[in-house]
């Protein structure tokens, strides 16, 4: 596959975000593959963009009004592109990345079903976080989800983060969760936002394959008929996860902050108080670390009768 970019006849603005008319000089990428000629339209990013970008990852009050964040990294844009391309909008593009992957994946993002633009990487780099950028990244529509159908299932075991506020912690566990096929993630209210982008970078792109729930209230999933499980290291009288054979057949683990633990409310709803064993000398994990264990243990166990 061959990949040029070159001005394209008519320099029209296009309409973006918001509804604002953006003049920018369009490009094209003209592409031989397999011996066919593909062109696709490549406009290069306008600073109205560049800034737009940056409000989205640096505000949440801006990511909550458009319904909006941003992904960035090869290999979870071109698994949305593939799994669910109408949740991309934009994706924005440098030399780095065109010049560095495949045929293929080139020509899956110059195909994409929103908008591609081409950026310059010196514009690029202060709107990536990572010390080495593969030039890429996208906006995409927040995933959504129905509660009441995660509810109704007759097996379910998901996860109450109550308070958690640390972003990567907040990744990993949603990547955790996601590679054990856990039913959900429920979120209280003063949690880090899911969509925060460190929060998104730790997730390693299994947003979507979670489905995640904010603003949630213990109190509804005791009320759909979940029991509840708390991870609680201090108290005296939790139980070994060792101990633990069986689950009832919809059950959350409450997992809380570092800094703050469990709230008492969540405590007092917890059927359960568990911990994780640890050698003598060892006070704690991180809640990340806790998760994993906890999560990988459960998810093996059969239902109780």
């Amino acid at each position: 596959m061959r990949l040029r970019l070159h001005p394209a006849r008519s320099a029209n603005s296009s309409t973006w975000k918001r509804g604002r008319a953006i003049r920018s000089r369009p490009l094209f990428a003209s592409i031989s593959y397999h011996g066919s000629l593909l062109a696709a339209p490549l406009r290069t990013i306008s600073r109205r963009q560049i800034q737009y970008i940056r409000e989205l990852l640096s505000t949440k009050r801006t990511r909550d009004q458009e319904g909006v964040f941003v992904l960035e990294g090869a290999k979870p844009i071109l698994e949305l592109l593939r799994s669910a391309p109408d949740q991309v909008v934009e994706v924005v593009v440098t030399s780095n990345f065109l010049d560095r992957h495949t045929s293929s994946e080139r020509k899956q993002v110059l195909e994409a079903s929103g908008r591609v633009y081409s950026c310059p990487m010196e514009r690029f780099s202060p709107l990536s976080d990572v010390d080495s950028s593969q030039g890429i990244l996208a906006l995409v529509r927040r995933p959504t989800w129905d509660q009441q159908t995660i509810l109704a299932r007759p097996r379910l075991l998901g996860v109450y983060g109550d308070r958690l506020q640390d972003p990567t912690n907040l990744g990993s566990i949603i990547r955790t969760a996601a590679a054990l096929d856990i039913g959900g993630l429920w979120l209280t209210a003063h949690s880090v936002d899911v969509f925060n982008p460190k929060v998104v970078r730790a997730t390693a792109g299994t947003l979507f394959r979670l489905p995640i729930f904010l603003h949630a209230e213990l109190q509804d999933l005791v009320q759909a008929g979940c029991t509840v499980l708390a991870a609680d290291s201090a108290h005296r009288d939790s139980i070994s996860l060792r101990s633990i054979h069986s689950l009832p057949a919809r059950t959350i683990v409450a997992l809380g902050s570092e800094g703050q633990g469990l709230s008492p409310a969540t405590l007092q709803a917890a059927r359960t108080r568990l911990t994780v064993p640890l050698r003598k000398g060892v006070e704690s994990l991180n809640v990340a670390a806790a998760a994993a264990m906890i999560l990988y243990h459960l998810s093996g166990l059969p239902s109780s009768r």
